[in-house]
């Protein structure tokens, strides 16, 4: 089982890797088979293949985010809840929403799910 520092360690990593267009760093993160759905309610991206195409289409959109983690990591066994603000950068237009992220870990540590619960009307700044 992964230790839960570790499991903090790739939420804040895959928050770095997204907002920095890595999607690389971002699929090294994941195991042999993932599955993605982002949003929730979305289709679920399953294999290796969909979930890169996923990310390489949020790079390919051409926008700028910015990503910070709101509060902890909650890890639970081989599970993790975690919120973030995300701010992209459209033109001259910002938008800014909140999401949390759930995700479920093999024991080597690697991603097998990731669930995206992004609210496009929840003020990332309300506590």
């Amino acid at each position: 089982m992964t230790e839960r520092a570790r499991i903090v360690e790739i939420c804040d990593q895959y928050i770095a890797f997204v907002a920095n267009g890595d999607v690389d760093a971002v699929m090294a993160l994941y195991g042999p088979d993932p599955v993605v759905e982002d949003p929730i309610g979305s289709e679920p991206k399953r294999g290796r293949d969909a979930v890169r195409a996923f990310y390489q289409g949020v790079v390919d959109m051409g926008v700028t985010l910015s990503m910070a983690r709101i509060g902890p990591v909650c890890v639970v066994g081989h599970e993790a809840a975690f919120s973030f603000r995300i701010d992209v950068e459209l033109g001259e237009t910002t938008l800014s929403m909140a999401t949390a992220d759930t995700m479920i870990f093999d024991d080597d540590g690697l991603i097998v799910s990731m669930r995206a619960y992004a609210d496009g009307e929840a003020d990332p700044d309300e506590s």
